[in-house]
């Protein structure tokens, strides 16, 4: 019975994150964006990714933090990674872009940007980073490295992530996740802490969000 619902769980979880990116792309809806909306999409995203894979783990295997690595081991050094990597991944990308001349407009984003206040920019990366990193580093990328080793679970983990980025409906919000993905994997692999590839994420999408906020 433990077994059902922990699976059934995970189940719905990957048929809402999943679905919903399908359909965000093929259907387009017109709505205005509100801090009471984003704020509606911060809670459900944590509700679909971070929840099911708590319940799971404590059904599956009892101890929920230590098996999604929550630890305080190493927890500055582990912040400390995932800003320098942040950082250093941001100045890539942008020189990469640069050079190659490829621009492309991030409707969604911008608009998020331009709707949020301070408390938003702070909350959006914090909430999104503990969910997604939970859902997609410690929960499916660590539980795959244990069966099929580290760089199948990294590209299957990255090419997950990526996917649920659809709803962004840009090549470069689907592309860029995907080596961000990567980078977060690498974190995850390295550290054995959420907290590198959280704080890297946190950073991340701060720093993207302050660019809309404050230009």
């Amino acid at each position: 019975m433990r077994k059902f619902i922990a699976y059934t769980l995970l189940a719905l979880a990957f048929i809402i994150i999943y679905g919903s990116a399908a359909l965000s792309f093929f259907v387009t809806a017109e709505y205005e964006l509100s801090m009471n909306l984003i704020l509606f999409s911060l809670v459900l995203n944590f509700i679909v990714m971070f929840f099911p894979v708590v319940i799971f783990v404590y059904l599956i295997y009892g101890n929920v933090w230590e098996n999604l690595y929550f630890r305080k081991e190493k927890l500055a050094i582990s912040i400390l990674y995932g800003l320098v990597a942040t950082i250093l991944f941001i100045l890539a990308s942008s020189i990469i872009l640069y050079v190659v001349g490829y621009k492309e407009e991030n409707p969604l984003a911008e608009e998020i940007g331009r709707s949020i206040n301070l408390a938003f920019l702070i909350l959006i990366p914090l909430i999104s980073s503990i969910s997604e990193e939970t859902f997609f580093r410690a929960f499916i990328q660590m539980r795959l490295e244990n069966k099929f080793g580290f760089v199948p679970s990294l590209l299957i983990s990255s090419i997950l992530f990526a996917i649920a980025h659809l709803e962004y409906k840009t090549y470069i919000q689907i592309i860029m996740p995907f080596f961000f993905g990567i980078v977060l994997g690498i974190l995850m692999h390295k550290s054995k802490n959420i907290a590198a590839p959280i704080s890297a994420h946190f950073f991340y999408n701060f720093f993207s969000l302050a660019i809309f906020l404050y230009q």
